[in-house]
């Protein structure tokens, strides 16, 4: 039997509480389920408008000599009933989470928290590093699956707690991404050159604990 070890990527930014919340609970979580894990917190620094994506494919690129399959995940966001065993193919496991009123906010969504193998992130080449700001990394990335030929998987029940937090959103970078996911629709962009082949980034600092890997970089 292959045990398959698993990486939680946590895009990471001035959400300290919301830290100090997720550790423990996803350590005790994952425990109890017996997933071998590392749990791997990307830290962007200060001057730039956060870039999630951009954080996820760096999170890929550090642990992906370590572990080999790989949950995206956001730091306001708790299991309650979620099944974080090996899965192949790309799947979505925040279908229920409570600041959606355990729905979703629209049919397509495949943010929050999600699954893939080593070998279907490096098919969809991981995220767009394009997208500043709040929105759209994720539409772009299932767009990605759909072109790459990967049947994409939603998990149920997938119930999670959500933080609360205020959401900070610059309405121009916004636009700037709605504009792009649009771009990628129509045009499809050039996805298989522009992902984890081509993140650029520098690491400022790295401090390990049993609990967490914690990586600062600059992007």
């Amino acid at each position: 039997m292959t045990t398959h070890k698993l990486a939680i990527v946590v895009p990471y930014r001035d959400r300290e509480e919301h830290l100090r919340v997720f550790l423990p609970h996803m350590k005790s979580y994952l425990d109890k389920q017996n997933v071998l894990h590392n749990i791997y917190i990307i830290e962007q620094e200060v001057g730039k408008p956060f870039n999630r994506a951009k954080l996820l494919n760096i999170g890929f690129l550090e642990a992906d000599t370590d572990c080999d399959y790989f949950v995206f995940h956001d730091v306001d966001m708790l299991p309650q009933n979620v099944s974080y065993n090996y899965e192949e193919l790309p799947t979505h496991l925040a279908a229920s989470a409570s600041q959606f009123n355990y729905g979703l906010p629209y049919e397509g969504y495949f943010g929050g928290v999600t699954m893939f193998s080593r070998n279907s992130f490096n098919k969809v080449n991981g995220y767009s590093n394009e997208y500043w700001g709040w929105g759209a990394e994720d539409d772009d990335i299932l767009y990605r699956c759909h072109l790459a030929g990967l049947k994409v998987q939603r998990q149920s029940p997938g119930i999670l707690k959500s933080l609360n937090h205020d959401r900070k959103i610059d309405e121009q970078d916004y636009k700037k991404n709605i504009e792009r996911i649009r771009e990628m629709w129509l045009k499809k962009l050039d996805w298989e050159n522009e992902g984890i082949n081509s993140c650029k980034y520098s690491v400022l600092d790295r401090n390990e604990t049993p609990e967490r890997i914690l990586i600062k970089v600059s992007i």
